[in-house]
């Protein structure tokens, strides 16, 4: 356990003394705050609107779903990180290698399974402060909308998308393992998961019941859930099986260069 939170904290620290969790970070923002805006603005002009027709021909005032705003704002946030996060995966082991550190890792008493948590929740964590910080739009959302922000869908939107991390974090650890070149790692894990999000654009040109399967191996069909504010065990199940799947692979990959040491 100590060895496991050494390694955490080292990795930590690696991602907070790098420039490229600022610059991924302020790219991110800046990318979320810009479709949040337009957003944001398209929606309370549609409101206007609606308000406008209402009382021109006296009909009821339309409800409008503010949380409208937050799903979409949602989706791009969670493509974001399709890119992104293969970014922050990508030196976790295949820096370790061109150093020379790996080796050290695997003639050392520490363990494959300290050494693999430590990074994936440290890459964890990092992802987690990132997505804390697209708090403030919500905050925005409530306050300009006069608290009827409904927090539930947002939360599990959240939810989702810290699971949709974990599972695209274990696939970059598993491609980081397999070389020691960073951008190859990241290239190759960006189509990984690509592959990922897009079959479920695929299944549509499946017949049944090769589609259904197809489809329930996408991300977006089990994201979708939750950011409609449904949490479904399946959906659960799903990620954490790609995040276990993805440990695992690691675990082999980086046990075998251990006997090959």
């Amino acid at each position: 356990m100590r060895n496991a939170l050494a390694v955490y904290v080292r990795e930590v620290r690696s991602y907070f003394v790098s420039p490229i969790f600022y610059i991924l970070a302020f790219v991110f923002m800046c990318v979320v705050g810009n479709v949040f805006k337009d957003t944001f603005f398209a929606f309370a002009n549609q409101t206007m609107d609606y308000l406008r027709m209402a009382q021109n021909y006296k009909t009821a005032i339309p409800v409008m779903y503010v949380n409208m705003v937050a799903g979409t704002v949602f989706t791009y946030i969670n493509f974001l990180f399709l890119l992104i996060v293969p970014l922050l995966t990508m030196r976790l082991y295949a820096e370790e290698k061109k150093t020379g550190t790996m080796e050290l890792l695997m003639t050392s008493p520490i363990t494959t399974a300290q050494v693999l948590f430590g990074k994936f929740f440290s890459a964890l964590t990092i992802y987690f402060l990132m997505l804390v910080l697209t708090m403030a739009f919500n905050v925005i959302m409530m306050i300009e909308s006069g608290g009827k922000l409904e927090w539930g869908p947002v939360f599990s939107s959240y939810l989702g998308t810290i699971l949709l991390g974990s599972a695209i974090i274990s696939i970059g650890m598993f491609f980081s393992s397999l070389t020691e070149n960073q951008i190859v790692a990241a290239a190759v894990t960006i189509s990984a998961i690509m592959g990922l999000w897009l079959l479920f654009a695929t299944s549509q040109y499946l017949n049944p019941p090769y589609n259904t399967f197809v489809r329930y191996l996408s991300f977006p069909e089990h994201l979708d859930s939750f950011t409609q504010g449904f949490i479904g065990i399946k959906h659960i199940f799903y990620f954490l099986s790609v995040t276990v799947f993805g440990l695992f692979l690691t675990g082999i990959s980086v046990e075998s260069a251990r006997w090959r040491q």
